[in-house]
């Protein structure tokens, strides 16, 4: 079996694709670069050989980059970082402050190492910045844009269902959803969600590593569809989320998904079902420690069914 280096499978799937060097590698790297790459003369680094096999669809887990001491640091604050956010979505008084504090510490050690160029970084600074802001929705809207049009000079909405996006891309997108709809315009977040999911759907099947994104489109569009009322299409878009947690492992947004599912229940008339999964979704709240979904449950509860659970 021949012996294919990642140089000639990134060529190789670009002209598959009907790629120019310079459609794979805008504000990514330099063609320069990518031609190097292509013919073997050039190693590329962690985030850049990631950045071009998802905008190629192609899987990135196989395949490694030599990386420096710094790159190295610059991928864990992307680690760092990017737990950090989700920690302050959790947060709340002191401790969201202090959460916040230690972002923008790390934020600032991220631009001190970081290439002039690194677009990459760029986006995942951006996306940071505007989940602990208090911009109006506006300004987030407009960060969000400016940071996606760094790698995709001409993004436009309408056209995320075919887009050849990376994964840091689809989690700028996923982030202007969710800022749609913190200012009140569920159609517009709906749209893009469902407009992601079906690019995800397309050009990821498979793909372990777009996991994680599917899951934040799901439970963006499960939740979505509770708060306009369309209660069938919110129980099924939770069972989808629920079903891709349990079977690989993302367990950041189950206790949603099924608290989701309970309040559509409820809703479409089966208050026994709706019970049941109450109960079962206030026990892993328990099981995980998740203390903030834990009281939207009891809460819930005690709404419907007059009931109090402990």
């Amino acid at each position: 079996m021949r012996e294919v280096f990642i140089g000639e499978l990134i060529r190789e799937k670009r002209k598959e694709l009907k790629l120019s060097q310079a459609d794979l590698c805008f504000g990514i790297c330099d063609i320069s670069t990518l031609s190097r790459i292509e013919n073997k003369h050039q190693t590329p680094t962690r985030n850049v050989l990631n950045a071009l096999l998802e905008r190629l669809g192609v899987s990135s887990e196989r395949f490694y980059a030599a990386v420096t001491a710094e790159e190295m640091r610059i991928n864990e604050l992307y680690i760092e970082i990017t737990n950090d956010n989700v920690e302050y979505g959790k947060a709340t008084g002191e401790n969201k402050e202090k959460v916040k504090r230690n972002l923008l510490r790390k934020h600032e050690e991220l631009r001190l190492i970081m290439d002039e160029d690194d677009n990459i970084s760029k986006q995942m600074l951006a996306r940071s910045e505007v989940i602990i802001s208090d911009w109006s929705i506006e300004e987030k809207i407009e960060k969000l844009t400016w940071a996606i049009r760094l790698t995709q000079p001409s993004f436009k909405l309408q056209d995320i269902k075919n887009g050849l996006f990376y994964f840091d891309e689809i989690k700028l997108i996923n982030l202007m959803a969710v800022t749609y709809s913190e200012g009140g315009n569920s159609e517009k977040a709906i749209e893009i969600w469902q407009n992601l999911l079906r690019n995800c759907d397309n050009r990821f099947d498979g793909i372990s590593g777009a996991r994680a994104e599917k899951d934040l489109i799901l439970y963006g569009l499960a939740r979505e569809k509770l708060i306009v009322k369309d209660y069938k299409s919110a129980l099924q878009y939770a069972e989808e989320g629920q079903q891709l947690a349990i079977r690989f492992g993302i367990f950041l947004h189950l206790p949603g998904y099924i608290m989701i599912q309970a309040e559509c229940e409820y809703q479409l008339g089966n208050s026994a079902k709706s019970k049941k999964i109450f109960e079962q979704a206030y026990s892993l709240c328990e099981i995980i420690g998740d203390n903030s979904n834990k009281q939207l449950i009891k809460d819930g509860y005690r709404e419907y069914f007059n009931q109090s659970l402990s």
